[in-house]
């Protein structure tokens, strides 16, 4: 009886114990902190360049836009990067500026193509790999419909 007690606690420790490392890695877009406060009135700037920063464009979003980028990054899963130094291949990088006083909404997230985010002043100035294998096509899409 003590042995099949035993086994059964340390089953149950062991999964707790991985569930716990699974959610402190796998990170969801609503766990970033803003992202559910932003409006369609807010202000969001997404800013294009290359990794030698060369060939800037900035765009402001309207509402449709604005929309399409919370869904995105609401639907989107990331894994947190313990290094502090990332290895990317992607030179597109995006910088989206999310301001909006009223929902008391200050959010920077910068993208290495489709591979990194990083967002100031949350997870440690680490980095997050992005899982969504459409996320810089659907960045270029909202940029496009500024156009």
């Amino acid at each position: 009886m003590k042995k099949s007690y035993r086994l059964i606690v340390g089953t149950v420790m062991v999964i707790l114990f991985c569930l716990i490392i699974y959610s402190y890695f796998n990170v969801s877009g609503k766990e970033i902190i803003g992202v559910l406060n932003i409006k369609t009135s807010s202000n969001v700037v997404i800013r294009k360049s290359y990794q030698d920063g060369t060939n800037k464009q900035e765009y402001v979003l309207n509402a449709n836009q604005i929309e399409m980028l919370k869904t995105l990054v609401l639907q989107s899963n990331f894994i947190r990067s313990l290094s502090t130094t990332v290895k990317f291949n992607d030179k597109d990088m995006h910088e989206i500026i999310i301001n909006d006083n009223e929902a008391d909404v200050w959010l920077i997230i910068h993208c290495i193509g489709n591979e990194w985010i990083s967002i100031a002043n949350q997870f440690n100035g680490r980095h997050l790999k992005i899982n969504n294998p459409n996320w810089k096509n659907t960045i270029e899409e909202i940029i496009a419909l500024s156009n």
